[in-house]
């Protein structure tokens, strides 16, 4: 029989080789938990005071109960975190570990500002230090689809969340919901007991910057839980869509821009949203809505910096629930941006898509594009695609394209389609802009332009823009809607400056900028049927532009 003693050796031989068998946790991403903003991107730091995500393999437990008394513990299923700034270092108070991929904490509104590190550590394993930069204020707004754009997550004063069923009006209260305007003086562990503004963040709604204490009511921390912010603003007058930018900027920039549903008083639904007004209705009435959208696009500037082609799908359920999914671009006359990382991106920048329309799908067009794509998940209604990249093109004018899909277990099979329009004259490229111009980030920019058809998009042209940082590590976007007629558009400075500063790419013993701006119309969408489905929608847009350089 083995003595006491070496079964305490052996128990102990046991335990270490299980320590030194188990993996060490590895962070790979930290960002605000609303906005979810790539490092290095505007108001991308984790401000005191605010709720943040970290990413990683091993970080936790693949199954662990939230955090849901107060106060807030700072160890959870074995789970910890230290941040280190100057030499300080704090405990985060942990709300939740999720899937041994995911932490969500709030970080202590007394740890110093600057560049520092975060680690985890997970039954007894510490992960390598990953970088962290800890801010006053970087405000992320909350989205209805938890991924950090699309429709943000706003209520009306009575807490009714906004969607395209339920609209806010001029001069209604509103209420965005994020996290990051900033410390506060108590504990981060428990609900705060008073109600302080915190900072000054300006708040844009459409195009108007709002006034404090007239439209920008409060900004400060909700009553009902640590970490999460809230700002009640009154919708300003003249603003109107399905789709209106709602953005806030600290001293860090402005973070992720999402959108909100305004009508004019009097009326109960918002009436520009892609779906049709008959749908958008059904849905207010109480009614299931399926919709499949699909579209090409043709993305190519001026120089080297050919953007390719491109083909999405989407086929989507929506009830009066979720009818904050139905999220689909941005009304006229507005922008909206999105920013991304190769470490953490999202499906897409598409309405939510649930909806098995059976996989793969087939797109045909002129030689040689005879192509079929699948869906980005097999249980998930989108599908991406990438038909060329850089100076291939297979998006044509005045070309014949033909979408077809096999039909699935919600949506049957459909075939549909597409003459792309003639050459829009005038729209070739943006007037005044010339290539490589280096552009202001932190001025308005009006962009001219000529020609156009008044019976495409509404009547309405589109503007993009994006700008790729740090070797394509990360990058944001902006996509405006302004009605053609006009004839010229101003971008607000506040759009502009969520971009961040061009990277220089070498080439042939030389470096041009990483970055664009374009114009095109979306044609006139062609309608097609299909057994599940209330509407589907099949329209192209062939967009060309100029390489330019933000600064």
């Amino acid at each position: 029989m083995l003595n006491r003693l070496a079964i305490c050796l052996l128990v102990s031989m046991i335990s270490i080789m299980a320590a030194s068998a188990q993996t060490v946790p590895t962070i790979t991403y930290v960002a605000n938990a609303a906005s979810y903003q790539p490092p290095g991107l505007p108001a991308s730091g984790i401000a005191q005071g605010s709720i943040f995500t970290v990413l990683g393999s091993s970080v936790a437990p693949s199954s662990c109960n939230q955090a849901i008394a107060f106060p807030l513990p700072t160890k959870l299923c074995d789970v910890s975190l230290t941040v280190t700034v100057n030499g300080t270092s704090a405990s985060p108070y942990l709300l939740g570990v999720y899937y041994a991929d995911q932490i969500n904490a709030i970080l202590p509104s007394n740890t110093p500002t600057g560049t520092g590190t975060i680690t985890v550590t997970y039954n007894n394993q510490t992960s390598a230090t990953f970088p962290i930069q800890v801010a006053d204020a970087a405000f992320g707004e909350f989205s209805t689809n938890g991924e950090g754009f699309g429709q943000a997550s706003v209520t009306d004063r009575y807490y009714n969340l906004n969607t395209i069923i339920h609209p806010l009006h001029p001069g209604d209260i509103g209420i965005l919901w994020g996290t990051g305007l900033g410390a506060i003086g108590g504990s981060d562990a428990t609900a705060p007991a008073t109600f302080p503004n915190i900072g000054s963040p300006t708040v844009y709604v459409g195009n108007t910057a709002l006034t404090p204490v007239k439209q920008l009511l409060y900004a400060g921390r909700s009553g009902s839980w640590p970490g999460l912010d809230q700002i009640n603003f009154v919708v300003p007058p003249g603003v109107n869509g399905c789709h209106v930018p709602i953005a806030v900027a600290t001293g860090t920039g402005v973070g992720n821009v999402e959108t909100i549903a305004v009508a004019p008083a009097g009326q109960n639904t918002c009436t520009d949203s892609v779906m049709g007004q008959d749908l958008v209705d059904k849905l207010a009435a109480g009614g299931t809505v399926n919709f499949g959208y699909i579209r090409l696009e043709r993305n190519a500037s001026v120089f080297f910096n050919s953007l390719g082609d491109n083909a999405w799908a989407t086929f989507s359920q929506f009830y009066p629930q979720t009818a904050f999914n139905a999220e689909y671009g941005v009304s006229s006359g507005y922008c909206v941006t999105n920013s991304f990382s190769p470490l953490y991106m999202s499906d897409s920048s598409f309405p939510a898509a649930t909806l098995d329309a059976g996989s793969p799908l087939s797109l045909q067009g002129p030689y040689p594009l005879n192509r079929t794509w699948a869906a980005d998940l097999p249980w998930t209604g989108f599908f991406p695609l990438q038909i060329a990249s850089q100076a291939a093109t297979y998006i044509l004018n005045n070309s014949r394209y033909t979408a077809s899909g096999p039909g699935g277990a919600n949506v049957g099979p459909f075939s549909v389609n597409l003459t792309t329009p003639a050459a829009i004259t005038g729209l070739a490229h943006i007037g005044g802009i010339a290539v490589g111009q280096t552009i202001s980030r932190s001025s308005d920019l009006t962009v001219h332009w000529t020609g156009g058809d008044p019976t495409m998009q509404n009547g309405n042209v589109t503007i993009g823009a994006y700008s790729v940082a740090d070797g394509d590590n990360y990058w944001t976007s902006f996509q405006c809607n302004a009605p053609l007629a006009a004839n010229q558009f101003t971008i607000p400075a506040w759009v502009l400056s969520a971009l961040p500063q061009t990277d220089q790419y070498p080439i042939n013993g030389t470096t041009e900028p990483i970055g664009s701006i374009w114009i095109g119309q979306y044609s006139t969408p062609v309608e097609f049927t299909a057994t599940g489905l209330d509407r589907g929608l099949f329209t192209d847009a062939i967009f060309l532009g100029t390489q330019v350089n933000f600064q």
